[in-house]
């Protein structure tokens, strides 16, 4: 679109009494779009959220935005990152604050707004009419705070330290409106969670904190596994890609004995092994609030996966466990589906790219027998083959509560195909099937289709990578002319020609273009 584009809307701004959302992230308008958009914002009643993302806007774009802000009293809701404003610009727009009172939203991350970018936000919102004294021991930050009327504010991707750390945390303990506060991908150690934790045991707002990817080790771990043992507000804690190791897991796992709030907690790829997997799953026997539970690529192999899921017998409330990308083979499968057998709350497994194989999807596919709560069940690249598909199918034939299956990245051929289809012709529940990325040819693809004529509940079926070609699609196309429901992902990475694509969006106008679901791996 680029500042032609947006000088055209910013024209169109000024006098639109309707439109109240619009997104035009990815367009390279720059500075001088910029200013045709703020030109534009100065006289609209109507827009409440605008979404700037990735424009090349820099700091002299975002003085043009922030002046228009002064005036505006409509927007609720600015999304700028991934531009270039840096703390210069970010001054611009921590000047426009003073006196704005109805941004509710404001979106910076991954602009180098750096630690002087932070403080100017900070400095800026003491000169706001609802002012917070905070503690004069603070030897250099800012002694007044403004109660904003921002509810969210991302700082991601800023290269924010733990100098930048301080006056957030310091912000923090007395803020009552914010409550969500992203800081993942930036700089932030074990001094800077230390300022934020210590933030978190008088801040009575906050919900969500994200700390992704920093440099938190153990240390900063205990610190914030403290501040939790006190906090009864924040439900959401984002710590995966930080360096907390089992002794880090060991004190937030303490914490967990006491917390009644917190609900989700994400420790993706934080070096855990099956040592702090331990921690996690004693803790889970007394926990009674925690219901979404991320440990993705860590180490964890049979012993941890045993831990949790003796856990599972126990805990009541967990609803999602997420162990992708660790150890786990046959000996930790049988573990967690004997779990399954008992557990009655939890919805959502996922194991990919685990070493399960086809004798690990047989204990599962037993427990899935018994169980009634199991929603989304999440398998790929687990070198499963027609052997455990056929497992799988014998569990389907019972199982109704089974709604999404992604096997994505297996071993499964034409056999396991044609048996999986014939299943569908009588399961009831499953709504989505992800087979991407398996061996499934032009024989198997022909069977699919035929069984899919009379299955009147699954809505999406993922086929890509695989090896259909023209003719295998061209049966996909011509037997699904009955069926309402399905959508189909191929997205052309089946050999397919264009001839034969151009007839299933005739034949069937709802294959879906997306790249991949948003399922827990």
């Amino acid at each position: 679109m680029g500042h032609v584009g947006a000088q055209h809307l910013g024209d169109v701004l000024q006098y639109n009494t309707t439109l109240t959302t619009l997104y035009l992230g990815w367009n390279e308008i720059g500075d001088v779009g910029a200013e045709r958009l703020a030109r534009g914002l100065r006289h609209n009643t109507a827009l409440t959220t605008l979404g700037l993302e990735s424009n090349q806007i820099e700091h002299v774009g975002a003085q043009y935005l922030s002046d228009a802000l002064r005036h505006n009293t409509i927007l609720t809701s600015l999304e700028l990152g991934y531009n270039r404003i840096g703390h210069v610009g970010t001054q611009h727009f921590t000047d426009a604050l003073r006196y704005n009172t109805t941004l509710t939203s404001l979106s910076l991350e991954s602009n180098k707004i750096g630690d002087v970018g932070v403080q100017h936000l900070i400095d800026a919102l003491q000169h706001n009419t609802a002012i917070v004294i905070l503690s004069s021991s603070i030897p250099y930050i800012y002694h007044h705070f403004l109660i904003s009327s921002l509810t969210t504010l991302s700082f991601e991707s800023n290269q924010i330290g733990d100098v930048g750390a301080q006056p957030l945390a310091a912000a923090l303990r007395h803020n009552k409106i914010l409550t969500t506060l992203g800081l993942g991908w930036n700089e932030i150690g074990d001094v800077g969670a230390q300022q934020l934790a210590n933030a978190l045991r008088h801040n009575t707002a906050l919900t969500t904190l994200g700390l992704r990817c920093n440099k938190i080790g153990h240390v900063g771990a205990q610190y914030l596994g403290d501040a939790l043992r006190h906090n009864k507000t924040l439900t959401i804690l984002g710590l995966g890609y930080n360096q907390i190791g089992d002794v880090g897991t060991q004190n937030l796992a303490t914490a967990l004995r006491y917390n009644t709030a917190l609900a989700t907690l994400g420790l993706e790829s934080c070096l855990i092994g099956d040592l702090g997997a331990q921690h996690i799953a004693d803790s889970l026997r007394q926990n009674t609030s925690l219901t979404t539970l991320s440990f993705e690529s860590n180490e964890i192999g049979d012993v941890g996966a045993q831990h949790l899921a003796d856990a599972l017998r126990h805990n009541p409330t967990l609803t999602t466990l997420g162990l992708g990308s660790n150890q786990i083979r046959q000996t930790g499968a049988q573990h967690l589906s004997d779990a399954l057998r008992h557990n009655k709350t939890l919805t959502t497994l996922g194991l990919g790219y685990n070493e399960i194989g086809d004798v690990g999807v047989q204990q599962f596919a037993d427990a899935l027998q018994h169980n009634t709560t199991l929603t989304i069940l999440s398998l790929e690249s687990n070198k499963i083959g027609d052997v455990g598909v056929q497992h799988l199918i014998d569990a389907l034939q019972h199982n109704t509560v089974l709604t999404v299956l992604d096997l994505r990245s297996n071993q499964i051929g034409d056999v396991g195909v044609q048996q999986l289809a014939n299943a569908l012709r009588y399961n009831i529940g499953l709504t989505v099937l992800d087979l991407h990325g398996n061996r499934i040819g032009v024989f198997a693809a022909q069977h699919l289709a035929d069984e899919l004529r009379h299955n009147t509940t699954l809505t999406t079926l993922g086929l890509t990578y695989n090896k259909i070609e023209n003719v295998g699609v061209q049966h996909l196309a011509d037997r699904l002319r009955q069926n309402t429901t399905l959508a189909i992902r191929n997205r052309w990475r089946n050999q397919v020609g264009g001839d034969v694509m151009q007839e299933i969006k005739e034949f069937v106008n709802r294959i879906k273009e997306e790249e991949d679901w948003p399922l827990l791996y």
